[in-house]
């Protein structure tokens, strides 16, 4: 068995598919949709988005697939199957969103929802560069982060091995900034999971027009 925490999450995740789906449907999505809509408003009408870990196509997912020309990556080929069946209008790409390649300027938007808990936190700030060129000049990143739990975490979630890792608040504002993005709106959510209260940090930030 691989100890990189990429396959950790991959295999995991297409381990755990309805185990993890259930357990989803625990949890309010509320924060979730009220940021997407608030993004929806600031984005041209049928922009081009990218959603980092777009798994097996929630809600938010549906809305964007019909809302955008949604082009969504993962690392889970079971998650991304099931995507498959509920985004038919949608690019679906398995890979890693850390190392894909994607064309430059490309997007109106970049999404990425409770998924940046399993990127070991290295990882955080060149993700942040890239997104940063994926963005056309105004283009905005809508993601949350968490900010809190164990860094470098691995052990059994869910009855599958799985990875977590996350930084600080203020780290993940500053690599944002440094990414070359100006950073809009930085808020908290206290997310009620089934194991208890997880604390998630939400930024809205925009690559500046030329």
């Amino acid at each position: 068995m691989s100890d990189d925490p990429k396959r950790i999450v991959e295999r995991g995740y297409d381990a755990i598919a309805d185990t993890f789906a259930e357990w989803q449907s625990r949890i309010s999505d509320e924060t979730r949709l009220a940021w997407l809509a608030d993004l929806l408003e600031l984005v041209p009408e049928r922009p081009d988005v990218l959603e980092l870990g777009v798994g097996a196509g929630v809600e938010s997912s549906r809305i964007l697939a019909e809302r955008s020309r949604l082009t969504g990556v993962d690392l889970s080929r079971e998650q991304l199957r099931r995507a498959r069946q509920r985004l038919p209008g949608a690019t679906l790409i398995h890979g890693d969103f850390a190392a894909v390649e994607l064309p430059p300027e490309s997007f109106d938007a970049v999404v990425s929802f409770y998924v940046l808990n399993n990127l070991p936190q290295e990882e955080v700030g060149p993700l942040l560069r890239r997104v940063a060129g994926w963005l056309r000049p105004g283009g905005w990143f809508l993601a949350s982060f968490p900010s809190s739990g164990n860094p470098a975490w691995r052990g059994e979630w869910l009855g599958t091995e799985m990875f977590f890792d996350g930084l600080p608040p203020e780290a993940n504002r500053r690599l944002t900034e440094e990414a070359g993005l100006e950073v809009v709106r930085d808020e908290f959510e206290t997310m009620i999971e089934p194991e208890g209260a997880m604390r998630w940090q939400w930024l809205l930030a925009r690559r500046p027009a030329k």
